[in-house]
């Protein structure tokens, strides 16, 4: 690659010339044996450090570079809160709408009571009586039911909190917004996902990971901890869509930072509603999180599925992005820890 220096680093790693001390904590991590995955650093949508590290199959011997492509678990939920955004720009979606005004058959007495918002925010309220059936129906993971389908079957459960005054973590939130959104865009989630968000910011390596595809041939294999290390790749049934089955690269994670948080994918307004934090204990805004590191306000997204762990970090203030995938099953805790010593270097 031309104006390339070369740091010693593996044949598909580069590092554009610099002296940025956050670039050089990235290369300073001591990353831990037989690890998989790749760091990169970016700024103003452009990739300064990319670090690709082990491989991609180990069966097959294949490394990882910057061309593969890794499964981002809940940071699907940032992307599928901006397909909200830009569908309530167009007037096709009203954030404080009651859900029953876009899932009629929904129960009214508490779907009158919980917005768009409050699934966003994982603020509902409603039970995840879904995550809480997976045990003794295994086979959900493998079903090719509809997002309404599953919420006509899951989403009748009576409210644990009032909307608004609670958070909860629950899947069947996001189940219920691929719902609304394939309601109100009147086509499936994978099509409004990239007509409003992938397509417009390039994300020419992401798609959405799902049973009945064919594989991504980029996709890098995830692998539980364990020796010798075995393959830990989850199902991925299309009515969990919106909650964590986004695949793409590096590339992709800095191109939908930059174009989401500095670019002209979303209005201003849009801008500062996905960004304002609506559960203060977890600093959780819409679809992701948002941490005060170094006295400057972070997006933080986050996310895990199978073995896949990824976590995208970008600066509000000026557009810096720090990328950071793994395939081997290890804590949120230690991407979580690499990032926070890249951003206070």
């Amino acid at each position: 690659m031309t104006g390339v220096l070369s740091l010693g680093l593996p044949a598909s790693g580069w590092v554009r010339p610099t002296s940025r001390p956050r670039i050089a904590a990235l290369l300073a991590i001591d990353l831990p044996s037989g690890f998989n995955g790749v760091l990169a650093y970016a700024r103003g949508g452009r990739i300064e450090a990319l670090r690709p590290v082990g491989v991609a199959d180990i069966e097959r011997g294949l490394p990882i570079t910057a061309a593969t492509t890794f499964r981002w678990g809940s940071a699907t939920k940032w992307l599928a809160s901006v397909a909200a955004l830009r569908l309530a720009e167009r007037g096709k979606l009203r954030l404080d709408a009651p859900i029953v005004d876009y899932l009629p058959a929904f129960r009214r007495d508490t779907g009158s009571r919980v917005t768009v918002r409050h699934l966003l925010s994982n603020t509902s309220g409603v039970p995840d009586l879904l995550s809480r059936r997976l045990g003794a129906e295994p086979e959900l993971r493998t079903s090719t039911a509809t997002a309404a389908q599953i919420v006509a079957r899951f989403g009748g459960g009576d409210l644990m909190f009032e909307p608004g005054k609670g958070w909860d973590y629950a899947a069947l939130n996001w189940v219920m917004l691929v719902a609304i959104l394939e309601t109100v865009g009147r086509t499936d989630f994978a099509t409004l996902l990239g007509s409003l968000v992938l397509r417009p910011v390039g994300m020419t390596g992401a798609r959405l990971a799902q049973i009945g595809q064919a594989e991504l041939p980029t996709l890098a294999v995830a692998y539980d901890a364990a020796t010798p290390p075995r393959r830990k790749v989850s199902p991925a049934p299309a009515f969990i869509a919106a909650s964590g089955n986004i695949a793409g690269t590096a590339t992709d994670a800095v191109r939908a930072a930059h174009g989401i948080f500095h670019g002209r994918l979303l209005q201003p307004q849009s801008r500062r509603l996905l960004t304002h934090v609506n559960w203060s204990a977890e600093d959780y805004a819409l679809g992701g999180r948002v941490r005060a590191l170094g006295g400057e306000p972070w997006a933080w997204e986050a996310g895990k599925m199978g073995g896949y762990r990824a976590l995208i970090a970008h600066r509000l203030k000026e557009s810096e992005t720090i990328v950071l995938f793994a395939t081997g099953d290890q804590e949120q805790s230690v991407l979580s820890g690499w990032a926070e010593r890249i951003i206070l270097s």
